[in-house]
């Protein structure tokens, strides 16, 4: 069986959803082919950027959707395992800690009520960038019936890390400097969390450092990440020496085995990747969420575009994207070098500590409100570091 559409995007995450919304209002025929039957837990990012609460408004998400959606965070502690530490304030709106399968579901919801088709338990088996006759194959994760063709004027990628999109166009590569593993699940809150804001913290340890994000149901998501060698201890035994043998996973533990991952072009004649099918450097950030809408928004227009004639859209899109985040790139970078070596972290945390208008700078950049060259510029470290 062989069905036509305008688009068709390949992973029904916030990426692919938040892009499917955009495109089925303009009025265009949108497939979204989801693996899964339902969202389900898996390794992914919770905390993020006050700025995703305006951007889920812009989706059309209610206020009540998006409070039932998120818990609320006005305070990052950061904290070494020698027992250094600061706290990062969010004075210009609250962080958010998602409930990540409702997200994902709701977001999914928010794409068929805008007229997109969403094909769930639908496996991608090849992609086809053709160009003028991309077709993506696809199998049913039932099993039931044969191969199914979709044809597509535009494919997106919406997939993740090792996208299929990003394979067939051949772009994606194996570039992978920091060698990161993630290991994340859910906790339950030892008492019930009253209704105002909560408290996030980072533990940092020698190679690696654990999240805690308050979530929905008076849970707290942890994201470990370690070595990627030292996978070979075995999940627990990871979580064990990071988190503490007392913990209690709520959810089974899903590993990312590679956190890094890139791309060398976002997107070519009748294709593009949004979200984390682009790239991802790490969670400290806490930007996947953001970085997800924020491309959704890009490639909804780039495509609405290029079908309109402009076949220079997705060039466009392309430079823009890279434009748009490189800065924070080289930040997350400048940010793992600090916390690689604990004498630098210690002196840091301590500096930042005594110094409001650096921490408020720095939180500014974390939460994606000021641009990451107010933190890279020279001025600014020289600030951090002078004794």
């Amino acid at each position: 069986m062989t069905s036509a559409v305008d688009v068709a995007i390949v992973g029904g995450g916030p990426a692919g959803a938040a892009t499917a919304i955009r495109l089925a209002r303009l009025g265009y025929m949108v497939t979204v082919l989801e693996r899964h039957t339902a969202p389900r837990w898996r390794a992914c990012g919770v905390f993020t950027s006050p700025l995703v609460r305006q951007r889920l408004a812009d989706l059309g998400f209610t206020q009540p959707e998006i409070d039932a959606l998120q818990q609320p965070i006005h305070r990052m502690e950061l904290t070494s395992t020698s027992g250094v530490s600061c706290a990062l304030e969010y004075r210009r709106g609250l962080a958010c800690g998602f409930d990540r399968v409702a997200l994902d579901a709701a977001l999914l919801g928010h794409a068929e009520r805008a007229g997109a088709q969403v094909l769930r338990g639908c496996v991608v088996r090849t992609v086809d960038l053709s160009p003028g006759a991309a077709e993506v194959a696809t199998s049913s994760l039932a099993g039931d019936g044969g191969d199914k063709f979709v044809r597509a004027r535009v494919v997106i990628g919406a997939d993740g890390g090792g996208s299929r999109v990003a394979r067939a166009a051949g772009v994606f590569t194996e570039r992978n400097w920091l060698g990161r593993s993630g290991i994340t699940f859910h906790v339950q809150d030892s008492e019930p969390r009253s209704s105002g804001p909560a408290i996030g913290r980072f533990l940092f340890g020698r190679g690696w450092y654990l999240g805690i994000a308050p979530v929905p149901g008076d849970r707290r998501n942890l994201g470990i990440v370690v070595p990627a060698k030292r996978l070979t201890e075995g999940v627990s035994s990871v979580v064990a020496a990071t988190a503490g043998t007392a913990v209690r996973p709520l959810d089974e533990p899903q590993v990312a085995g590679r956190l890094e991952h890139h791309v060398s072009r976002a997107s070519g004649n009748g294709w593009l990747l949004v979200g984390d099918a682009i790239e991802f450097i790490d969670p400290l950030t806490g930007e996947g969420l953001h970085r997800a809408l924020v491309t959704a928004e890009f490639g909804a227009g780039a495509v609405d575009k290029w079908l309109s004639g402009d076949r220079e859209a997705l060039s466009d899109y392309d430079r823009r994207v890279r434009s748009r985040f490189r800065s924070k790139n080289v930040f997350s970078f400048v940010l793992q070098a600090f916390i690689a070596d604990p004498r630098i972290l210690d002196y840091s945390l301590r500096r930042l500590d005594r110094r409001v208008s650096l921490r408020d700078e720095l939180t500014a950049v974390l939460a994606d409100q000021a641009r990451a060259t107010r933190a890279l510029d020279p001025r600014f470290l020289a600030r951090l570091l002078a004794p």
